[in-house]
């Protein structure tokens, strides 16, 4: 692979305290064709003036800045400037491990569209995300076998932005769509998997994602999971139709994860949701059956059984208010 050249673009939002680690590690044992843009999200911080140091450091590197819009925004800047062969996206925060740029020189790619490799989470330094593949050519989603459904939902490796990189011209007109505020990136994903007939699992792990940060999404009350799921799910259901799979099982399988996040922000995160509004998405989790059987059978398992007897009446009887209003309390008095 080592006659591909490769962009990657950064975007960059407060990333002062991070940004130059995420760099160095970028820079680490690259080759001198790369090139990589830090695309500065209309940061209020000193954020912009770092880009544009590190970019006077080194010929490899070139600052962008643009009003902000966001990560799906700031990484469509970064696609219409990219030159390389090869697209990798690293976020500010995140860091590439060594091995990676010796590795992908190694590696026998031909026409792949996508080169999947594992990554480590901050959160579980001792576990680390693999692809439950054999490294090598994989011609299509059904040649995947019984590893597609672990590689969009257990480990999210095709769902992320990372760890991965995209072949430019197979990107061609795709951007990310700057109206969502998540799962921009899933979709993205799948309408580029419609447009690839292969991938490439490279053994190793590459990537680092520092995931304890207080915004990240297992940290913070959001409430549009269930929408965002209902936004990707058609894309998805057509790629999985393209490949000849039967999508029934993957779709229930997103709609019930999300849904099983989506309850796992209401109960366990604080935040000013109203009342109506917890009640709503209570709601909508339970009137859906498979949801509510996975959640029964969570709940089952839960060490704190005296505290879960409302949560599990609630989801037993399907009473989205006793679930919001016993929430509520329990974050005002816990």
């Amino acid at each position: 692979m080592n006659r591909w050249t490769t962009t990657i673009i950064i975007p960059c939002y407060k990333a002062t305290a991070t940004l130059e680690r995420a760099v160095t590690s970028a820079l680490q044992g690259a080759p001198e064709d790369l090139q990589l843009l830090l695309v500065e999200d209309g940061s209020p911080d000193d954020t912009g003036a770092l880009c544009d140091r590190l970019a006077a450091r080194d010929a490899r590197i070139t600052a962008l800045h643009r009003p902000n819009g966001g990560a799906g925004a700031a990484r469509n800047t970064g696609l219409d400037a990219a030159t390389g062969d090869w697209v990798l996206f690293l976020d500010a925060d995140d860091e590439l491990l060594p091995g990676l740029w010796a590795a992908l020189a190694a590696t026998p790619v031909t026409d792949e569209g996508m080169v999947l490799f594992g990554l480590r989470r901050a959160s579980a330094p001792h576990t680390d995300v693999v692809a439950p593949l054999a490294p090598g050519r994989y011609e299509g989603l059904a040649a995947l076998g019984e590893a597609l459904s672990p590689l969009l939902f257990d480990t999210g490796l095709l769902a992320a932005p990372y760890p991965k990189l995209f072949r430019r011209d197979r990107i061609g007109a795709l951007r990310f769509d700057e109206s969502l505020k998540i799962n921009e990136d899933v979709l993205f994903n799948i309408l580029f998997l419609q447009k690839t007939t292969a991938i490439y699992c490279l053994g190793g792990i590459y990537y680092k994602q520092n995931d304890l940060v207080a915004g990240s999404l297992s940290r913070s009350l959001r409430d549009d999971l269930l929408d965002a799921e209902a936004v990707t799910r058609p894309a998805l259901e057509a790629l999985l139709r393209q490949n000849g799979l039967d999508p029934a099982p993957y779709l229930q399988t997103s709609r019930v994860r999300a849904c099983l996040n989506q309850y796992g922000l209401l109960t366990g995160c604080r935040g000013s949701l109203s009342l109506a509004r917890r009640r709503a998405l209570f709601g909508r989790i339970l009137a859906d059956r498979d949801a509510r059987a996975a959640l029964q059978e969570q709940l089952r398992r839960d060490p704190n059984r005296l505290l879960a007897i409302p949560y599990r009446i609630g989801v037993a009887c399907r009473l989205p208010g006793l679930l919001a209003a016993y929430t509520l309390a329990k974050q005002r008095f816990l």
